[in-house]
């Protein structure tokens, strides 16, 4: 099960990872605009380009916490960092999915409940 567990939680950051590489270096991208779900002339405006490097940034961070807290963080705390770095994903993944797109809640808050539920578990 802890195999499973650093796996999913790992599937999870690379997933915030492909995000922030989506919304600081490829925002204006045809991919991005049908990942969004917003025409592509918006988002090549600049404004709307900062707002979503920003967005990107922050997405990096939950990433970078996932990984950090099951590669540096000692063995004894490893759990609960990582279970707060998931529970924060699932966070921002309801508020999207609110705000945003209901696509959100599945597309980044599934991964991160099943990660959350087999670091648990582990």
């Amino acid at each position: 099960m802890a195999v499973a567990a650093m796996i999913m939680a790992i599937i999870v950051a690379l997933e915030h990872f492909f995000i922030l590489w989506l919304e600081m270096f490829n925002a204006d991208s045809e991919m991005a605009s049908r990942a969004f779900g917003v025409p592509r002339k918006l988002l090549q405006d600049p404004t709307v380009k900062t707002l979503l490097g920003n967005q990107g940034l922050y997405n990096g961070f939950l990433a970078v916490g996932i990984l950090f807290s099951l590669f540096v963080v000692p063995a004894v705390a490893s759990t609960g960092v990582t279970l707060f770095f998931l529970a924060c994903v699932m966070v921002a993944a309801v508020y999207g999915s609110a705000t945003a797109s209901k696509d959100i809640i599945v597309v980044q808050g599934l991964p991160a409940l099943i990660a959350f539920i087999l670091v648990y578990l582990a």
